[in-house]
């Protein structure tokens, strides 16, 4: 008989288990693909019903991704889903306001570019999401040198809609449901080819 690691080693998720789920994805309406997915420690702040900023004590494992446009949310609060998006015509005000040379074409690449530098902590590279009391929020790159913080890039955010959200919300409830019912399934193949009863 196999070890219970070696037969728990096996399971292996097959993307295209879950292809029928994905499409479900609102964020990938209108044909959007996912560059970038990653979850990174993000300082958080959020501004109080006096204005003031408070800051969590420590840094939010939070979830980005890039399409046409950059997503954030958080595997714990499921009405944590913020979006950037930007136009051909809107990155020009975007480039003016922050001084930025890339083409808009190039645009997601360096947004790609930058999360990576964040991931890795490239040069005292790190990010601060605040969130406002109206519902927007700026993402901020920065990069701490020994004498002080440097301002790389923001972009700026807002609260989805709460159709988008509710419909969010459905789909992360019907992909957990498939993936639980896909690992169970997997587990009890492992685990009948393990004591010889699988035919």
């Amino acid at each position: 008989m196999k070890s219970g690691s070696s037969w728990l080693n096996a399971v292996q998720i097959n993307p295209l288990d879950f292809a029928e789920i994905d499409y479900l994805d609102p964020a990938l309406k209108d044909g959007h693909k996912v560059l970038y997915d990653r979850i990174l420690n993000i300082n958080i702040r959020f501004q109080d019903r006096f204005s003031e900023v408070q800051e969590l004590s420590q840094p939010e494992p939070i979830r980005l991704r890039v399409l046409q446009l950059i997503e954030i949310s958080s595997e714990k609060d499921l009405f944590f889903l913020f979006h950037h998006e930007a136009t051909v015509n809107g990155f020009t005000q975007i480039k003016a306001l922050q001084n930025l040379q890339m083409p808009f074409k190039d645009y997601a690449q360096i947004a790609i570019a930058t999360l990576n530098k964040v991931e890795q902590n490239y040069n005292g590279y790190g990010a601060i999401f605040q969130v406002m009391l109206d519902g927007s929020a700026r993402l901020e790159i920065n990069q701490t040198t020994e004498f002080r913080s440097v301002p790389m890039i923001h972009f700026d955010f807002h609260q989805v809609e709460e159709s988008f959200l509710r419909q969010t919300i459905v789909f992360k409830y019907n992909q957990q449901r498939k993936e639980i019912k896909y690992l169970t399934q997997s587990l009890n193949e492992c685990r009948m080819r393990a004591t010889g009863t699988f035919k």
